[in-house]
């Protein structure tokens, strides 16, 4: 049930994120957020894949998902700051 939740979460996110993906968030706060969740200790074998992530918008959501699963606590923006963070260091999507 939990699961179906966080996925339902993820999936009203990722409609969300269709105006928001049209801007770039923060890439260093995005950066500093990435290290401060230690998001390497469950990434670290092959850390960011475009596999699940085809695309910018399926990143925000992936990135949500974690934020959720972990219980992060980040805002909307700091999602968007992190997806920009991994996008510019890791899976290159151009935003439009």
């Amino acid at each position: 049930m939990k699961r179906a939740l966080t996925l339902i979460g993820a999936s009203i996110l990722l409609a969300s994120t269709t105006q928001l993906h049209a801007q770039s968030g923060d890439p260093r706060a995005g950066e500093s957020l990435h290290k401060e969740a230690n998001c390497l200790s469950c990434h670290t074998a092959n850390p960011y894949s475009t596999a699940k992530t085809p695309s910018f918008e399926r990143l925000i959501a992936a990135v949500s998902f974690c934020n959720v699963n972990l219980n992060t606590g980040w805002f909307e923006d700091e999602v968007l700051d992190v997806a920009t963070y991994l996008n510019e260091k890791y899976y290159k999507y151009v935003i439009e």
